[in-house]
């Protein structure tokens, strides 16, 4: 006790004067000093092995290879992860907004860590005894995700990007730092940034974006659990949530944002397929992969232009498949139709099938699921459409009846004949049993002369 009080006469008189108030100041300052110390050490272990991040400058994500057919048109592609590389002016300004005001409304004024927001999250986490909300700023985003592990939940792991956080804002502009995020996010499907995520969930480039759609794809940053494709639901209601963020800051009136609210996901997805040449295409990656190697291929986004001529495969494809239905026509109706109830492949309101990703044309052949059945006629849906079968639709097939042919839950399939709105007018087909093949060749019209040897 004696050592105590004197450690303690360097303090103020007043503190001196009361000997209990002293020494708890004292032990005070002992603790903070000693938890300073330990903070420095932690800091010091924690910074000794992490990655120096001027490697960016270098950095090289992995990217498409794209195929192209004779006139430009994209035919196929080849990737690990889907990604399409942006540059910070080809990134919408409501794409930008919409990012900002969710995910990190200081970016353009912190350093790397957004203090006010760390103590806001850190109280009410506390209020609540468990995480509500985060703190991560994009540019610990960023670093976490090209440095770290990010399914790391420990304490170590967030230091580590907090310190490389602050680095990356020491090396990097604002505007560097979000490109990159811009191009590294993963959103879902196998999509990595706002380009090939506007290319998959639209359809369209992202410099075609909506309000609606660039709020949905601001809302999909927050993790693939708000994908639009599994769970609409959540995904919708965190679109909405960005919308009112970005009305809450003045980016939009309440008048747009009253309006958008209201307005459904619009998906129009597209999946990569290599499905109008696959044998020409599966030949064209064993070459390019003997040629220039397996990483090049699937990482290093290779434009390769091939000689297919669409029109000419599209034609192909279609006489090899009309003559097989002809076949499986001519060898009548064998029945035993997958069915979605009986087999278990899902439920009759919420089923989608793989035919229904591509786009439905006339002269399609795709797979229709039977919603309903009669005597007189069957409905069936086919994607976004739907066709009412009657008797002169399958009259091929010897049946009097719809109700002789199908049974509610089953999938056949269908030509589809014509396309009105939302209503087509279908043919009954069948899968066929055989299988078929077409080569063509093209013969010159040049002119030869034969010229004797002088």
């Amino acid at each position: 006790m004696m050592n105590l009080l004197k450690a303690t006469e360097w303090l103020p008189a007043w503190l001196r004067e009361h000997p209990r108030l002293g020494r708890i100041v004292f032990v005070f300052l002992l603790v903070c000093a000693v938890g300073a110390g330990a903070g420095a050490g932690l800091l010091f272990v924690y910074s000794s092995d992490l990655p120096e991040v001027r490697a960016l400058e270098d950095f090289r994500p992995n990217v498409v290879t794209e195929l192209y057919a004779d006139d430009g048109q994209q035919i196929g592609s080849f990737a690990l992860q889907r990604r399409v590389l942006l540059t910070y002016d080809q990134i919408p300004a409501v794409l930008k907004d919409a990012v900002i005001v969710t995910e990190d409304q200081h970016f353009f004024e912190h350093w790397g860590i957004d203090l006010p927001r760390v103590l806001q999250a850190a109280w009410r986490n506390a209020i609540h005894l468990r995480t509500v909300e985060g703190a991560s700023t994009l540019t610990m985003q960023l670093a976490g995700t090209l440095f770290l592990d990010r399914t790391d939940r420990s304490i170590r792991r967030k230091i580590q990007e907090m310190l490389l956080a602050m680095q990356v804002e020491r090396h990097y502009s604002k505007q560097q730092i979000f490109t990159l995020y811009a191009n590294q996010i993963y959103m879902a499907h196998g999509n990595y940034g706002f380009a090939a995520a506007s290319q998959f969930y639209f359809s369209k480039p992202v410099k075609e974006l909506s309000l609606t759609e660039a709020a949905l794809l601001a809302a999909l940053a927050k993790g693939p659990s708000y994908s639009p494709v599994l769970f609409p639901t959540r995904a919708l209601a965190r679109r909405n949530l960005v919308l009112r963020r970005l009305e809450a800051e003045k980016k939009i009136d309440s008048a747009q944002m009253q309006q958008a609210v209201q307005q459904p996901l619009g998906l129009r997805l597209q999946y990569p397929r290599n499905d109008l040449a696959p044998y020409f295409i599966e030949e064209i990656r064993k070459y390019l992969e003997r040629t220039y190697g397996t990483e090049a291929v699937h990482e290093r986004g290779l434009r390769v232009y091939t000689t297919l001529n669409v029109v000419m495969q599209r034609a192909a494809n279609q006489a090899v498949r009309d003559g097989l239905h002809a076949h499986a026509r001519r060898h009548g109706w064998r029945g035993n139709l997958p069915n979605v109830l009986r087999d278990k492949l899902g439920k009759l309101e919420s089923y989608e099938d793989d035919d229904w990703k591509r786009p439905i044309e006339k002269g399609a052949y795709v797979t229709g699921l039977v919603t309903a059945v009669d005597d007189k006629a069957a409905t069936v849906k086919l994607g976004p459409f739907r066709a009412l079968v009657t008797a002169p639709d399958f009259a091929w097939t010897g049946r009097k009846s719809p109700a002789q042919l199908f049974h509610v839950g089953d999938l056949g399939i269908f030509h589809i004949r014509e396309i009105s709105g939302g209503i087509a007018r279908v043919d009954v087909e069948q899968k066929p049993a055989a299988q078929g093949a077409l080569v063509t060749t093209r013969r010159s019209t040049r002119s030869w002369t034969n010229r004797s040897p002088r």
